[in-house]
């Protein structure tokens, strides 16, 4: 059976009952009942003007024609033929509102200890103050009536009376809209205990490349909230029975699965690009753009061919875009999510939704790009990226707490890559220990040269790579930054290409088992996936979680 959580609200006109129950009803999907509402239409079917005078009249009237039981019976109606599931397993109604100690007995009478009763108040000061700025902008029948006169009807005239017998009072003299809804969604329980973790972060463990997107697509069923940090100088390939698809923004599971998407403030974006993204991948109804990420110009875009050569850069504007965000604070040239007339469809704070999915008990994939030893901190600079590809790094662009964390599961592949080096023989696109060729990995294991070689272009410019030997020393530095649960395995056919067939462990080569002990003993952490190939079947899946 369901548990019920009904909230009753009351206070003097004004005090700040219907912003708090609005807040409710769109951030926690509680269903409201408008007690007012419900007046207006019994006074509109008998054809009697509508103002703030009549409904109080006419509440009167019903409250004792029904022996104050009405708002009783509008919530046993609720229960019994609307959806009101806020969460797991818990229904949810907020009352805007109850006026009297008669009808408050009468609903905990009945629903007892699932009834939560605040009282909001404020000073007469500052409600007539309200109330004066509220009847310029509202009702024109209401323009005429005086604070004096709306606060003369019995009932709010005993409004007050209510605090002694209320669950929770709150002065909203000294807070805001924002502060009274913190300290209710608190006391009331909307808010999950820390001790929740609920936030697997897949990450990569290397250059890039590693095959992240492939296997956040296979495990993307599992949760819930799908949510990507970077921006589009990242192109995560998928592969499925429909085909390829490169994804620059999105979370690599948006076409797998229909669970939320959530871009957060730390991200970078490039508005047309993510909207012909969200349309292709049917997502216009189930993604979140924060306000707070920072969109890419055209002349971010300029700017940044000039370092192309110079350190393998996609040149896509991300680094540009991202350094501005710091050094252009307050100047007009400044555009972030919330200033791009394409994205206002999308935009939501994403801490709302993080903590609305917290609560709720739902499961999160953060998806970093990149890997470890590209990030601006700790890999060998200047051959980086603009951001920290870190764990540490992803959450923080995410906004979410390490303890929030449950699994942290670091891919790696056999033979770690770099985007080809520039044409000038005096540059390079960075570090790569003991560099070896596509010819010499396809000679040992058995691949097509021509295949291989062809197959290894880079998702975002398709350019070349560069390929060497797996590096222990570079592998254990993500694991001392990371501290992976999980280690997930890619590219096995490039040890061998028998490994293609193998669809449990024991099938994998001598060789193979071999390197994924010594991973397991350098890492201290089980190589839970082993990716065989590109496509879903092509997954050795080893966890227990």
């Amino acid at each position: 059976m369901n548990k019920l959580k009904i909230v009753l609200l009351s206070g003097h006109i004004c005090s700040g009952k219907s912003k708090l129950a609005n807040r409710l009803i769109q951030e926690h999907s509680f269903y409201g009942i408008k007690t007012g509402e419900i007046i207006k239409d019994i006074i509109q079917n008998k054809g009697i003007k509508v103002n703030r005078l009549s409904l109080q009249k006419h509440g009167d009237a019903h409250d004792k024609s029904s022996n104050e039981k009405w708002i009783l019976h509008k919530i046993m109606d609720v229960l019994g033929n609307a959806p009101t599931q806020c969460s797991n397993d818990v229904e949810c109604i907020v009352v805007d509102s109850v006026r009297t100690y008669e009808q408050i007995k009468n609903i905990r009478n009945q629903f007892g200890i699932s009834v939560i009763h605040i009282h909001l108040s404020a000073s007469r000061v500052t409600l007539k103050k309200r109330f004066n700025n509220r009847r310029i902008t509202g009702r024109e029948s209401d323009k005429k009536i005086k604070y004096e006169e709306a606060i003369l009807s019995r009932t709010e005239s005993n409004v007050d009376h209510l605090y002694r017998e209320a669950d929770i009072f709150i002065d909203t003299d000294r807070c805001d809209e924002g502060d009274t809804f913190v300290q209710v969604a608190a006391r009331i329980g909307l808010y999950a205990p820390p001790s929740h973790k609920c936030v697997d972060v897949i990450f990569g463990g290397q250059y890039g490349s590693e095959g992240k997107g492939q296997i956040a697509a296979y495990l993307s069923r599992n949760y819930d909230v799908l949510m990507r940090v970077g921006g589009p100088n990242a192109g995560h390939s998928v592969k499925n029975e429909k085909g390829k698809y490169v994804y620059h923004h999105l979370p690599s599971g948006c076409k797998d699965s229909q669970a939320e998407i959530i871009i957060g403030p730390g991200a970078v974006i490039n508005s047309r690009n993510i909207v012909k993204e969200i349309e292709e991948c049917d997502a216009l109804d189930r993604i979140s753009i924060d306000p707070q990420a920072m969109t890419i110009s055209s002349k971010d875009i300029k700017n940044e061919q000039s370092v192309v050569g110079n350190v393998g850069s996609t040149g896509s504007g991300t680094g540009r875009a991202t350094a501005r965000k710091i050094t252009e604070r307050g100047k007009s040239s400044i555009t972030l999510a919330r200033d791009d007339i394409k994205l206002s469809p999308f935009l939501n704070s994403s801490f709302r939704k993080l903590e609305r999915a917290y609560a709720s008990e739902k499961k999160i994939l953060l998806e970093g790009t990149q890997g470890s030893a590209l990030s601006i901190h700790h890999g060998h600079h200047p051959h980086v990226t603009s951001r920290d590809t870190n764990v540490t790094g992803c959450l923080a662009e995410a906004g979410i707490s390490v303890a929030r964390v449950r699994r942290v599961i670091m891919v790696v592949r056999t033979y770690p890559i770099r985007v080809a080096s520039p044409n000038d023989k005096t540059k390079t696109s960075g570090f790569l220990k003991k560099e070896i060729s596509f010819s010499t990995v396809a000679k040992r294991s058995g691949l097509n040269r021509k295949t291989l070689k062809k197959a290894e272009k880079t998702s975002t410019t398709k350019r070349d790579r560069r390929v060497g030997e797996f590096d222990w020393e570079q592998f254990r530095h993500a694991c001392s930054l990371n501290v992976p649960t999980d280690i997930v395995l890619t590219f096995v056919d490039y040890i061998d290409i028998k490994n293609e067939n193998a669809r449990r462990i024991e099938q994998l080569t001598e060789e193979t088992l071999r390197f994924i002990e010594t991973l397991e003993q350098v890492s201290h952490a089980p190589v839970s996936m082993i990716s065989t190939g590109f496509g879903m079947r092509a997954i050795i899946d080893r966890r227990d979680w």
